[in-house]
């Protein structure tokens, strides 16, 4: 009898355990919904505003960091080749790395190797911004002019095109004037390939 009645406070006490533990979830559950910045659907202006600062201080710290590298690569050896930047969800800049196969890839190879990581990363929401820099040409009242092209999308919904000119002069490299365009997203916000 003992034994009988012990069993049934054991699942006495496991049922109020959980009605107990359960109840507390819900109520910080609805408390953390009720206090998130997107509760009711709307950001304010202030915090659109915070959200336009962090998206321009990811960009930036990215734009400055690809510039940096093909300053370098370019004063050494005159060219430079594809590179990849991401800000990680922690707010930590990385460059993106090739494994060896990948390294010895044509440029263009490489660009498509740097778009399908990003591009992966960005679904499985590691990070919150890309860039990716490449060489490119332009024609500009009739001469070809050497320009650093950079792509960049940022998950709060800005996506751009640069494209900034290049000038080497004695092993001394500048930079001119960035010529900004849109671009349709590739790497945050694609659409799958249906069938993919």
């Amino acid at each position: 009898m003992n034994t009988l009645r012990f069993g049934y406070l054991k699942v006495l006490f496991l049922i109020l355990s959980l009605v107990c533990f359960s109840a507390t979830a819900t109520s910080q559950e609805h408390q953390s919904e009720g206090s998130s910045v997107l509760s009711d659907g709307k950001l304010t202006k202030k915090e659109l505003a915070a959200a336009m600062l962090t998206a321009e201080k990811d960009l930036t710290s990215m734009l400055k960091a690809s510039m940096s590298v093909v300053e370098e690569e370019v004063e050494n050896s005159g060219i430079f080749g594809p590179g990849a930047w991401m800000v990680l969800k922690d707010r930590k800049l990385k460059k993106v790395r090739l494994d060896e196969a990948a390294e010895s890839a044509p440029p263009s190879a490489k660009l498509q190797v740097f778009r399908a990581s990003l591009r992966s990363l960005a679904r499985h929401n590691k990070i919150d911004a890309a860039l990716i820099v490449y060489p490119g040409t332009i024609t500009k009242e009739g001469e070809k002019q050497r320009v650093v092209v950079v792509e960049h999308e940022h998950r709060l919904g800005i996506s751009g095109l640069k494209l900034i000119p290049l000038e080497l002069d004695e092993g001394d490299v500048s930079f001119g004037a960035a010529m900004s365009q849109e671009k349709s997203f590739q790497i945050f916000y694609d659409q799958k390939k249906k069938g993919a």
